[in-house]
């Protein structure tokens, strides 16, 4: 025994000196290293292009889609199919090609057509493929399906281990190192200043790539992408690369992309991907440009904003807001056009119509400037980690000046109210698409606010119940509703009617069922189908 732990001591006291003695690593030994695991320094030099060929899958909404904010809900994905990434390493460009499809109900036919998504990066211009258009996109932008631009294509570039240690083989390109567990660390910064860090197991294999971009939901958002599978390129190629790749966010540890390679091909034929004259010749359109806000008003002390569907309640003393999305310079200029609209009252109360992040897109301007956030108790976890996501390399107003949220949750039903105003709060219960979804009912105009309740019924109404089980069940009577998403209003028109919320409802069932019925024939078992309605 004594002799066993001896031994022990000693492997120990021998481990411990070979790790005292390994030299600290530096930016060369870790890309010498590397560039010798993939094949060889000389051999990545000859690669002129790289195209990747695949299928994936998506997180929906970056993890933001979920039925309920509850941390173990489950996921909802978009599956990304005739899947491909070309590299293009002699002329510092890049495409990402896919066809995307929810694998959950939908609202219509766009999101179910397996639309062609074509991004194209050259150099410093990214722009969209669109049929026989190519469009110039802003350098920056984000919204709840995906987060884009000129740095954000350049980092999905840089995602292929292959173009990484190319990158780091640059004398442009500065770089640091560290140790870290058995491998080493590097910080890198481009030369086009867009900085990253990648992770290096002890044999030099890349591990993970990691960057960051602003994000409205959570102020930044980290993707971290893990390489597996590694494997000879084409079989003979004498090069490695992954066969699997995970990207992996910050918030929640969501797998935000799982991709999947088919194939690869070095030094193939590949698609032209210059920008063309007329798209150098457009002026990049600009990064989160915030509209001149407009309003109506739609019954006493009541607004619609024109802008993201937000409608502004004014009380005796102060103004709450329905609804705040588009993204988080809109939503700061909306809260400052409501304080015109009642001047002297201040904007205290922010109620959410449920957790999805294309209607969360406001939530930490509204945390910033110090409202009460209104929801079901189910969304209450998703906010809070929305709000205590760091964003130190893009910071917004929250981010610069940290505060805690103020939470009120709703039950069945809420009543706010003083001598001027009433506005009662409930739960629309028993929805497919959002477990904690809240409409505001005035019952002085008649009017109910609401966002994918009614209104979700764009093409298809997968869930045409709700709005008539609220009224059946709290006794309501609903007029007029002040809809979030604009759908069925015409021209110069801030609220429905109730004959034109029976005719969305009533005609997105038919066209619903007509849909599935349409897939049936074709032997495909669509999601969301049959239709299951007590009313249509």
């Amino acid at each position: 025994m004594l002799s066993r732990i001896l031994s022990g001591f000693a492997t120990l006291l021998i481990s411990l000196q070979a790790f005292a003695a390994a030299p600290a690593p530096t930016p060369a030994s870790v890309t010498a290293a590397a560039a010798t695991a993939l094949g060889g320094a000389e051999k990545l030099r000859t690669v002129r292009n790289i195209t990747l060929s695949g299928y994936g899958q998506y997180a929906y909404q970056f993890g933001g889609g979920r039925i309920t904010g509850e941390a173990e809900a489950p996921e909802k994905y978009i599956a990304a199919n005739e899947l491909s990434r070309v590299y293009d390493l002699e002329n510092d460009r890049f495409q990402l090609v896919e066809r995307r499809n929810m694998l959950f109900p939908f609202l219509g036919p766009f999101g179910h057509a397996w639309g062609l998504n074509s991004q194209v990066l050259d150099g410093t211009i990214a722009y969209d493929i669109n049929g026989a258009n190519a469009v110039r996109v802003a350098a920056m932008s984000d919204n709840p399906l995906q987060v884009d631009g000129v740095h954000v294509r350049r980092m999905l570039m840089m995602t292929n281990p292959i173009v990484l240690v190319r990158t780091m083989m640059d004398p442009a390109t500065k770089m640091t190192a560290r140790a870290a567990g058995s491998g080493s660390v590097v910080d890198l910064t481009l030369k086009t200043g867009d900085r990253m860090s990648a992770a290096f197991a002890q044999d030099g294999l890349p591990q993970w790539v990691r960057w960051s971009t602003r994000h409205t939901n959570t102020g930044q958002m980290n993707f971290t992408t893990h390489f597996t599978g590694w494997s000879d390129a084409t079989g003979a190629s004498g090069l490695k690369l992954p066969l699997a790749y995970t990207t992996r966010l910050s918030y929640r540890n969501v797998d935000f992309l799982k991709l999947y390679v088919d194939a690869y091909k070095i030094n193939s034929q590949i698609p032209d991907l210059a920008a063309p004259a007329a798209v150098r010749a457009q002026a990049e359109p600009p990064s989160y440009a915030v509209p001149t806000i407009t309003s109506k008003p739609i019954g006493k002390g009541l607004w619609r904003v024109d802008q993201g569907g937000t409608t502004v309640i004014e009380f005796k003393d102060h103004l709450a807001i329905y609804e705040l999305n588009v993204n988080v310079s809109v939503a700061k200029a909306i809260i400052a056009h409501a304080r015109t609209l009642a001047p002297g009252k201040p904007v205290t109360q922010y109620i959410v119509s449920h957790n999805h992040f294309d209607h969360t897109a406001g939530l930490r301007q509204a945390v910033a400037e110090g409202l009460t956030v209104i929801q079901r108790k189910g969304s209450e976890t998703q906010f809070r980690d929305m709000v205590a996501h760091a964003a130190p390399d893009y910071p917004d107003d929250l981010a610069k000046s940290p505060k805690p949220m103020k939470f009120l949750a709703v039950d069945d039903h809420l009543r706010l109210s003083d001598e001027t105003q009433t506005v009662d709060i409930y739960w629309a219960q028993n929805n497919a698409h959002m477990a904690d979804a809240i409409v505001a009912y005035v019952p002085s105009e008649k009017l109910m606010m609401e966002g994918d309740l009614v209104t979700a019924a764009f093409d298809w109404a997968h869930w045409p119940d709700g709005f008539r089980d609220i009224l059946a069940k709290f006794k309501i009577d609903v007029q007029r509703i002040s809809p979030v998403h604009p759908v069925g209003l015409t021209e110069g028109q801030a609220t429905l009617s109730l004959a034109q919320i029976e005719d969305l409802l009533k005609g997105g069932t038919v066209r619903a069922r007509q849909h599935c019925a349409e897939e049936l024939a074709k032997g495909n078992r669509h999601p969301g189908c049959p239709i299951q309605s007590k009313y249509y």
